[in-house]
C-alpha cells in the first residue's frame, strides 16, 4: 500500500510516496521553506504560502501513484490564530520565535524559586502536564500570553489556536484537530493518563478556555477526508483519508526504528535531540529534559532537545566555502584539533536552558587552519549531544541506539558520537527521511495494516559505528572542558545578550 506523506521542516518541506511493504521511499520531492524574521527574536511563516507549498508538493509527488492515505508532520510548538471562518489572523508563530520570554509571568516571579521558576507554579505545571514552559519564551503558552497582551485585537477575534500541522489539516479536511503530542506542548493539558485532556484549572489560571483549542485526537486517527476541491487539485482518485499524524520529533522517533522502551535514538538536523519511548512520565527540570506524549498512542517520549546541531556545521560549511558534503566529511575524519567549538548559536535548552548563551570557537592561534575549525564543529555537536545523553541515560538504559536526520549522513559525525558516547550507533537507511518513514508507519497502523513494532522490523540499518575505546579519555577530557567553559562564561554571555 502506498502512502503520501509530507514533512514540513524549518529549512525545507519534503513530500514522498512510501510503501508499507518495506518503508523505503518510492518517490520524493522537496522545496526550501521560508522563515520570516520581522523583528529580532521573532520567527514566522506565511500560513497560506505554506499550505500552497504543501499542496504543490502533494500534486507533484502523487502524480502517477494511487495513494491510500495522506499524513503530515511539521515542526512543533508553533501556532496560528484563526477566526470563525477559519481565516488566519496573523502569520504562523513558529518554535524559533522568542517573543514570549518572561511569560507566563507567574511562573518566573515570586520569592520561592527552583532553577529560576516559581516553585508553586512549577509544581502545578509538573503535576498536570509533566513539564512547563521554558524561560526561552519559545513555548506555545508563552507566545499566546504575549499575543493577548500585545495584540489584543487578534486575541479577541480568535476562534481557535491551531498548531502548524493542525492548520494544514484544517485546510485539507475542514476539521480542526490536534494530536496528543502537540496538545502536550501547549502545557495546558493533563497528560497523566497517557493521553492529553485540556486542563480546566491551568486554562482558568492563565485566563484561557479549552474552547480556544481544537479537539485532541490520536496520531493514528483519521482527521477527515480530503476536501473535494483539494482532491481535484491534487489529482487524487476517490476519497482519501488524512491521518492526524504527529509533530516532527515524535514522527522521526518512529522513523528511527527505536520504538521499544530500551532503545534511544539521536536525531541530527538543523537542531538535534536524544529521545526514547517510555511508559511513564519523567522529568529533570534542572536540565530541561522530560517527556511528552509520543506519536505512539499510550506512550511517552523522553526528550532532550538542543537548538542547533547540523545548523552549526552548515554555518562552518558556508563561511569557509566548503559546499561539498563529502569534502566536509573527509576533512572532519582526517583532521585533529585542540579547539573547542560550542554550537549554541540560538541559545540552548537541554542541558542548560539558557537563551543568552551563544556559539564559540575557543583556543585559536595564528597557526590554526580551517580544517581544524571543521573538525571542531563536528566535535562540538557530538560533545553537546554527549552532555545531554548523560541525562537521558539516567532514565533509560539503552540496548540499542539509532541515528537519523540529515546530519547523520556524515560518517565522521556518527563516528565521533560513537567515540564520545562510547556506544554502538546504528544509522538507519535514508536517515534524512525518518519523518517521511515514520508518517508511513503511522498511516499503516491507522489503516489497520500492522503494529508499530512489526512495521519497524522492516527498517534497514545502513551502517554501524563502533566506539574506539582508546578515544574514551580524549573525549571525556574535552567534555569536561566543554562544561567548564559554559560555567565560566555564562555570565559574560548574559551581559552581551541581555534584553
Amino acid at each position: 500500500m502506498l502512502h503520501a506523506v509530507v514533512d514540513v521542516g524549518t529549512t525545507s518541506i519534503k513530500a514522498g510516496i512510501v510503501s508499507d511493504e518495506d518503508y523505503r521511499i518510492v518517490d520524493k520531492t522537496s522545496i526550501p521553506a521560508r522563515v520570516i524574521h520581522p523583528k529580532s527574536g521573532f520567527a514566522e511563516q506565511d500560513p497560506d504560502a505554506l499550505f500552497q507549498s504543501v499542496l504543490g508538493l502533494l500534486k507533484d509527488v502523487c502524480d502517477g501513484y494511487e495513494v491510500k492515505s495522506i499524513a503530515l508532520t511539521t515542526h512543533m510548538a508553533g501556532f496560528v490564530p484563526v477566526d470563525r471562518e477559519g481565516k488566519e489572523l496573523c502569520n504562523l508563530i513558529i518554535w524559533l520565535d522568542e517573543r514570549g520570554k518572561g511569560y507566563p509571568r507567574k511562573l518566573f516571579s515570586g520569592l520561592l524559586k527552583i532553577e529560576g521558576y516559581n516553585a508553586l507554579e512549577l509544581l502545578r505545571f509538573l503535576r498536570a502536564t509533566g513539564g512547563a514552559p521554558s524561560r526561552t519564551g519559545k513555548d506555545v503558552l508563552s507566545k499566546i500570553l504575549w499575543l493577548r497582551e500585545n495584540e489584543p485585537d487578534i486575541f479577541s477575534r480568535t476562534w481557535k489556536f491551531l498548531d502548524v500541522k493542525g492548520y494544514l489539516l484544517f485546510r485539507l479536511t475542514g476539521n480542526a484537530v490536534m494530536s496528543h503530542d502537540e496538545a502536550n506542548l501547549t502545557w495546558l493539558a493533563d497528560t497523566r493518563k497517557k493521553r492529553a485532556e485540556w486542563h480546566d484549572g491551568l486554562m482558568k489560571r492563565h485566563g484561557l478556555g479549552s474552547e480556544l483549542f481544537p479537539e485532541i485526537r490520536s496520531s493514528t486517527d483519521i482527521a477527515g477526508k480530503v476536501l473535494p476541491e483539494i482532491r481535484k487539485e491534487i489529482g487524487l482518485k476517490g476519497d482519501v483519508p488524512v491521518l492526524v499524524g504527529s509533530g516532527d520529533m515524535c514522527t522521526s522517533a518512529i522513523g528511527s526504528g527505536a520504538v521499544k522502551s530500551d532503545e534511544i535514538h539521536i536525531y541530527i538536523g538543523t537542531s538535534d535531540w536524544i529521545a526514547a519511548h517510555v511508559d511513564r512520565r519523567m522529568a529533570d527540570v534542572r536540565h530541561y529534559v522530560g517527556t511528552i506524549l509520543s506519536g505512539i498512542p499510550g506512550k511517552y517520549l523522553l526528550v532532550a532537545e538542543q537548538e542547533v546541531a547540523g545548523g552549526a556545521i552548515d554555518w562552518v560549511s558556508y563561511n569557509f566555502g566548503i559546499s561539498d558534503h563529502r569534502k566536509m566529511d573527509d576533512i572532519a575524519m582526517e583532521t585533529e584539533t585542540d579547539l573547542i567549538f560550542t554550537p549554541w548559536f540560538y541559545g540552548e535548552r537541554a542541558v542548560i536552558d539558557d537563551h543568552h548563551i551563544r556559539g564559540s570557537l575557543v583556543n585559536l592561534s595564528l597557526s590554526t587552519r580551517k580544517e581544524e575549525v571543521v573538525r571542531a564543529a563536528f566535535e562540538g555537536v557530538a560533545l553537546n549531544i554527549a552532555w545531554a545523553f548523560e541525562i537521558v541515560e539516567k532514565f533509560v538504559k539503552a540496548n540499542r541506539i539509532t541515528a537519523v536526520g540529515g546530519g547523520a549522513r556524515y560518517d565522521s559525525l556518527c563516528k565521533i558520537m560513537a567515540d564520545a558516547l562510547q556506544k554502538r550507533i546504528e544509522r538507519i537507511a535514508e536517515p534524512e527521511d525518518a519523518g517521511l518513514r515514520g508518517l508511513a508507519v503511522i498511516s499503516s497502523v491507522g489503516l489497520k495494516r500492522e503494529s508499530f513494532e512489526d512495521a519497524v522490523k522492516k527498517f534497514r540499518v545502513e551502517r554501524v559505528f563502533e566506539p574506539d575505546r582508546e578515544m574514551e579519555g580524549y573525549y571525556a577530557r574535552k567534555l569536561e572542558i566543554f562544561r567548564e567553559y559554559y560555567r565560566k562564561t555564562r555570565g559574560i554571555f548574559r551581559k552581551l545578550n541581555v534584553l
